[in-house]
């Protein structure tokens, strides 16, 4: 019988402290105040419930110097590097992989009472079939719909919220509008208006970034192939929860008053920023939105990780 929320939460905490951060068992039962046998009971359903997912010697994995790094160089506090086949893997199974590393993740990090929050994307998208338990948490969208059913973050919203139990926030209005005065009407719809506010309390914030050369963004595809050459030609190259940077990671606010979307302000204070990217045609887009400075957690392939490191290759 699957094990209920409250109990795979357990499990994942029990798990993560043991195995990550190298708790002993003994000390693990006195901390949480249960038997030894409970806490093994617990390791093992982890196990058997695919909870704890090891890995042994990956040739995928990254050297623990090259981790150390990426966090230098782009002021990261996590990097998780995604093992895939030495056969490799089509768009599809990387943003799968991405997604289930991005929902082990969340499924052992997270704490009760805190605020998530999901931004469009199609790597993001992958994280729902992976995602099995959460503590008790709101959750909030932080962009307007973009992208197929299925895929948007409305979508994601309702799916996490769901597995948490918490209250969602949703924004049922599109991501760009046509004009700044037709967003500005839609920002002020009551339901849209509440869910903008909500934004300033949340506390880890789940992003993927869009490219912009070559064209790999849900952003770009929602406005005309004439308007996003102009901003291509003036130097845009990323994009992440509608904001837009160049390639060094400076902002550029063209969009700003069109799009229905958490503002930069307030996502740079959100104290946990993770970004689930990878794949060859994100490369140049996730180094410039890493050089921004704001993001502190890294889901990525390997490919990606030392793309990262071998440093700009901007055309």
């Amino acid at each position: 019988m699957q094990p209920g929320p409250h109990r795979l939460v357990e499990m994942a905490h029990i798990a993560r402290e043991h195995f990550i951060n190298d708790v002993p068992m003994v000390e693990l039962a006195a901390r949480t105040g249960m038997s030894r046998f409970r806490v093994a009971r617990l390791i093992s359903e982890a196990r058997e419930f695919g909870v704890l997912r090891i890995s042994v010697g990956a040739p995928q994995a990254l050297g623990r110097d090259d981790v150390a790094e990426l966090q230098r160089r782009y002021g990261l506090r996590d990097v998780h590097c995604v093992t895939l086949p030495d056969s490799g893997v089509d768009a599809d199974g990387l943003r799968d992989a991405l997604g289930r590393e991005a929902a082990a993740y969340l499924e052992t990090s997270v704490r009760e009472g805190e605020v998530l929050g999901f931004a469009s994307g199609r790597t993001l998208a992958a994280i729902p079939k992976h995602l099995r338990a959460l503590p008790q948490c709101d959750v909030v969208q932080l962009t307007g719909l973009a992208g197929p059913p299925g895929e948007t973050a409305g979508d994601l919203v309702r799916t996490a919220s769901a597995i948490s139990g918490g209250t969602p926030s949703s924004l049922y209005v599109p991501l760009i509008a046509s004009d700044s005065e037709a967003a500005a009407m839609l920002r002020r719809q009551t339901g849209v208006a509440e869910t903008l506010e909500r934004m300033g309390e949340v506390t880890r914030a789940v992003l993927a970034v869009g490219s912009w050369n070559p064209v790999v963004s849900q952003l770009a595809d929602s406005i005309t192939a004439d308007e996003a050459g102009g901003l291509i030609a003036s130097g845009v190259r990323a994009d992440i929860a509608a904001s837009l940077f160049d390639a060094t990671g400076g902002r550029v606010p063209a969009l700003e008053s069109r799009t229905i979307a958490i503002s930069f302000d307030q996502l740079r204070r959100v104290p946990e920023i993770m970004v689930v990217a990878g794949g060859a045609e994100k490369h140049a887009a996730l180094r410039a939105v890493l050089s921004a400075g704001f993001v502190t957690t890294l889901v990525t392939d390997r490919a990606s990780a030392l793309a990262l490191l071998a440093g700009p290759r901007e055309a």
